[in-house]
C-alpha cells in the first residue's frame, strides 16, 4: 500500500510496530481517530517477538540497581552471565552511562518501583481485554513466575528487592528447595530457594500475539504501511512522515520505534541519554520423558530465563548485552545461557537454525518514555520500556491515547517524562512542555 503526500491528511501516525506501537494504534482507533501504522514489518526484528512472555505486576525494578557497586569489577571483566559489555561501545554512550550509574542507589531504585507498580499492576488486564478482542487469549495464562536463587546467599541477596514488592503490596511466596522441585518437576537442578510471583501471566508466542494486534487494529479501520521511517517533518499545519515510497500527513506523530526511536528522535533535535540493551534467545525441545516446564523461571545464578513457548518447547533467554543495535551478533552470552539450561531441564534437540537476536529500548533509569515532546507540537513519545516493552506496552498504548486526545491519563506520566533523560545544552529548556495539535 502507497500513502502518497497527496492523500488526506490523517490523525496520528504511529511510527513503530512493536507491541506498543500497535497497542498504541488501537487505543487511537478506538477513540475513533484515523491512524496509519509505519512499520519495516520484519516481525522476527521487533523486540517484542523475542521476549520471555512474563507479564507481571512483580516487574517493577530497573537494571541499575544498589548491587551495581559490588558487581561492577565483575561487569567490567565480563565475567557475569547476566551482563556482557561491549566496553567501546559504552564509551559512546556516556550520557546513558554516567545517568546509569547514577541510578543505582536504593532511594532511586525505590522510587522507580513506586512509578511502575501503577503500569505494571493495569498491564495483564489490558493484555486480556486486547487478547479477547483479537481471539488470542488462549496464548495468555496466569501461572506466576519463579526467581530461582542457586545458594542461600544469593538469595539473602535478594532482601530488599523483597521488600519493596512487599511494600508495595505485590503478592509472592517463598520457596525451600522441595517446594520449589514440586512447582516445577521438569527442573532437575537443586536451587536453595524460590520466589514465586503468582500475579504474572505468560504469553506462550510473543510474536503471534503481537500479529493478532495487527489483525485487530485492521479489523477497527486502520492501516498498515510496512515501510521504514526516514525522516519526521514539522510544520505550521502539522507533520509529514517521510518514507521510501511518499509521505504520510498527520495531526499528530507517536514515536514508538523501540531501540530506534533515539535515532529517529535525533533528527528533531532530541538526543537522549539513550542505549540498546541487546538479548538472544534460542528454543529447545523438551526431552519426551520430561514433565511438562508449566511456567516461565529466571535463574539468577546463569542470568537467563527459561519460558515455555507451547507443547514441549522451551525458549531459553540470555542476559542482557550492551552493544550497538546494528553490531554483528555475539553469541557468547546464549550459547552459555543454552549450555546452563541443559543442566536444568532435560533438553532435547536444538529447534533453531541460529539464535534470535533483538534490542531492547535502555532508558537509564530503567523508566519508559511516555510524554510529549517539548519542542513540538502533536509529537508524542512512547518507547524505551526495556524488558517490560510487551508487558506494559498494552496498557502504554491506552496512556497515548490519553495524551492524543486530551483526556487525564489513567496512570500518573510525570515520572516518564521525556526531559529526564534529554541533554538539554544543545538548545534552551522550555518553561512548558508540549501539547496535542
Amino acid at each position: 500500500m502507497r500513502v502518497a503526500e497527496h492523500d488526506a491528511e490523517i490523525d496520528v501516525a504511529v511510527v513503530g510496530g512493536g507491541m506498543v506501537g500497535v497497542a498504541s494504534a488501537i487505543a487511537l482507533r478506538e477513540r475513533g481517530l484515523s491512524v496509519v501504522l509505519l512499520d519495516p514489518g520484519e516481525a522476527r526484528a521487533r523486540t517484542s517477538y523475542g521476549n520471555a512472555g512474563v507479564v507481571s505486576r512483580g516487574s517493577i525494578f530497573p537494571m541499575s540497581s544498589p548491587a551495581l557497586w559490588a558487581k561492577l569489577p565483575t561487569y567490567l571483566r565480563n565475567a557475569d552471565r547476566g551482563l556482557r559489555l561491549r566496553h567501546s561501545h559504552v564509551a559512546r554512550v556516556i550520557p546513558w552511562t554516567a545517568h546509569f550509574l547514577a541510578a543505582a542507589r536504593a532511594s532511586a531504585w525505590e522510587r522507580a518501583a513506586t512509578a511502575l507498580l501503577p503500569l505494571t499492576s493495569a498491564a495483564l488486564a489490558e493484555h486480556m481485554r486486547l487478547a479477547a478482542q483479537a481471539g488470542t487469549g488462549h496464548l495468555i495464562t496466569r501461572p506466576g513466575w519463579i526467581k530461582l536463587y542457586r545458594t542461600d546467599d544469593a538469595f539473602a541477596g535478594a532482601a530488599l528487592e523483597r521488600t519493596i514488592l512487599q511494600r508495595h503490596g505485590v503478592a509472592l511466596e517463598i520457596l525451600d528447595s522441595d517446594a520449589v522441585r514440586a512447582a516445577e518437576p521438569a527442573l532437575t537442578r537443586t536451587y536453595a530457594r524460590g520466589m514465586l510471583l503468582p500475579e504474572t501471566g505468560a504469553v506462550s508466542d510473543p510474536g503471534a500475539l503481537v500479529e493478532s494486534y495487527e489483525r485487530l487494529f485492521l479489523g477497527l479501520g486502520g492501516r498498515i504501511l510496512h515501510r521504514a521511517v526516514t525522516r519526521l517533518e514539522p510544520g505550521d499545519d502539522g507533520w509529514r512522515v517521510h518514507h521510501a515510497d511518499g509521505t504520510v500527513r498527520a495531526r499528530q506523530i507517536v514515536l514508538a520505534a523501540g531501540a530506534a526511536s533515539g535515532e529517529i528522535a535525533r533528527g528533531l533535535g532530541y538526543r537522549f541519554a539513550f542505549a540498546a540493551e541487546r538479548g538472544y534467545h534460542c528454543h529447545f525441545a523438551l526431552h519426551p520423558d520430561s514433565p511438562p516446564l508449566t511456567r516461565p523461571v529466571l535463574d539468577t545464578g546463569a542470568g537467563s530465563i527459561l519460558a515455555p513457548m507451547g507443547e514441549g518447547r522451551v525458549r531459553v533467554l540470555s542476559g542482557v548485552e550492551l552493544n550497538a543495535r546494528d553490531a554483528p551478533p555475539d553469541y557468547l552470552q546464549i550459547e552459555a545461557a543454552s549450555r546452563e539450561a541443559a543442566g536444568t531441564l532435560r533438553l532435547g534437540a536444538p529447534l533453531d537454525n541460529r539464535p534470535w537476536m533483538g534490542a531492547r529500548p535502555s532508558t537509564p533509569d530503567g523508566l519508559p518514555v511516555i510524554g510529549f515532546g517539548p519542542r513540538h507540537r502533536g509529537l508524542i513519545f512512547a518507547f524505551g520500556h526495556g524488558h517490560i516493552g510487551l508487558s506494559t506496552g498494552a496498557i502504554t498504548g491506552r496512556l497515548v491515547a490519553d495524551l492524543a486526545t486530551g483526556t487525564a491519563p489513567a496512570i500518573p506520566l510525570a515520572p516518564f517524562a521525556p526531559q529526564r533523560i534529554l541533554r538539554w545544552p544543545r538548545w534552551r529548556r522550555p518553561e512548558a512542555g508540549g501539547s496535542p495539535a
